[in-house]
């Protein structure tokens, strides 16, 4: 499906992941938005909203997450938002630094010449930060109303 109201700059968003290690539990994540069969997808661990537990895809007889759905307004949000998002590039960490977040972004992004592969970093994407774990908040709770 195409959003009729992104900012689109000529690409459309494919996945995204996001994986954040700090020394704090509570404070790690790691999400991937992604489509498949056009349908736009979420699997991955992230804190609730009081950050008391974590929330995490279960999986299936074979171990495989089973991915929780996201609405396409969901999905153009966070496309919308990553378009306009102006990260920077990311860098690992220095192992000597004990309490560093590492924080790492991949976006792929179709365009008009191919996929387009960016690494960003989400050291300073505090926004973004909260957009992605309110939808997989929602989501969630929306999966877990489902199977009740």
């Amino acid at each position: 499906m195409e959003n009729p109201d992104t900012y689109r700059a000529g690409k459309d968003l494919v996945e995204f992941e996001w994986r954040q290690n700090h020394r704090n539990f509570y404070s790690c994540f790691s999400l991937k938005f992604y489509r498949e069969k056009d349908m736009p997808l979420l699997i991955g661990r992230f804190p609730d909203r009081s950050g008391d537990e974590m929330r995490e895809s279960e999986t299936d007889a074979f171990s495989n997450p089973i991915p929780w759905q996201l609405t396409w307004v969901q999905w153009f949000e966070l496309q919308n938002m990553l378009a306009e998002s102006d990260l920077p590039a990311y860098r690992k960490p220095s192992p000597n630094v004990q309490d560093e977040t590492d924080s790492e972004i991949r976006v792929i992004w179709r365009t008009d010449d191919g996929n387009e592969i960016q690494k960003l970093s989400g050291s300073h994407a505090e926004a973004l930060e909260t957009l992605v774990l309110s939808i997989a908040e929602e989501a969630y709770a929306t999966s877990n109303l489902e199977t009740e």
